[in-house]
């Protein structure tokens, strides 16, 4: 039964299965924007709490992270995931509990291997979520879910629908 919008509408619903279906994942959820969904995970934070991101994050989620999230007592941490992945780890605190991979990136198109740092990530501690941002390679490429990440994103104004 649909009532609002805001709760559920069939569209939307056929959306979200096709996206889980195409990740293989157990549950989609859609957001009107790529950055209204990264904003919505930046809930699962917070005051205290550490992003890992590599550097050449998109603009507007390395923007949310410098800016708002910094007010809000969150810390990232910037770092070239491209060269060497297990270099992760340096950069995990006891208070991390984000490692925020894009690969390729925006704009540069760096390659993080998703699978070598899930693996880092979880042998330091099982409960940091790894995300990767999808919305460049999309599910047709690679699958981040089947490489160790436990999140994904898209952007689908981009490859995935553009």
């Amino acid at each position: 039964l649909y009532e609002y919008s805001r709760c559920g509408n069939p569209t939307r619903q056929c959306l979200e299965e096709c996206l889980a279906s195409l990740e293989k994942a157990r549950y989609s959820l859609t957001f009107s924007s790529g950055l209204g969904a990264t904003t919505t995970l930046m809930f699962m934070l917070k005051s205290g709490d550490h992003i890992v991101s590599i550097d050449d994050v998109y603009g507007g989620t390395g923007r949310l992270f410098r800016r708002c999230m910094a007010q809000m007592g969150v810390e990232s941490s910037f770092v070239d995931m491209s060269t060497d992945p297990s270099s992760v780890t340096k950069h995990l605190k006891p208070n991390t509990r984000l490692v925020w991979i894009e690969t390729p990136t925006n704009p540069l198109l760096k390659l993080a291997d998703i699978e070598q740092i899930s693996s880092a990530v979880h042998a330091y501690d099982p409960k940091i979520m790894v995300l990767v941002d999808n919305t460049f390679a999309t599910a047709y490429f690679q699958r981040p879910l089947a490489l160790g990440a436990d999140l994904v994103l898209h952007s689908l104004t981009k490859y995935m629908n553009g």
